[in-house]
């Protein structure tokens, strides 16, 4: 079965992978396996996406706009270039105050 959009020792280029569509956010897989998935995401404006505890750790990084990252309701604003890496077990939310893309890598831990 395969789990993701693309071959692997094929190059693409992140930014091209995904556009920006009215009023949703847009996934694609990059790599699905049983202990990790990475995912590009391309949010649009206004759009959110929460966490209620999740059982997994999340590593994001934001390729190009800017991002809202909100953790046990404390804020950081993130822009192109920028990381940061979402403990398991906590509430969290990413929010588009703009358009932007963002890779998100799920760690499943045990």
């Amino acid at each position: 079965m395969k789990n993701s959009e693309f071959e692997e020792s094929i190059k693409f280029n992140l930014l091209d992978l995904l556009n920006y569509s009215t009023n949703t956010i847009g996934v694609k897989n990059i790599v699905v396996e049983n202990t990790c998935v990475i995912q590009v995401f391309a949010f649009d404006f206004g759009k959110v996406q929460l966490y209620e505890e999740s059982p997994f750790s999340r590593f994001i990084y934001i390729i190009e706009g800017k991002a809202e990252v909100v953790i046990n309701n404390y804020s950081t604003f993130m822009q192109t270039g920028d990381s940061i890496l979402i403990p398991k077990a906590v509430s969290s939310s990413i929010e588009a105050n703009q358009p932007f893309k963002m890779i998100c890598t799920t760690i499943k831990n045990d």
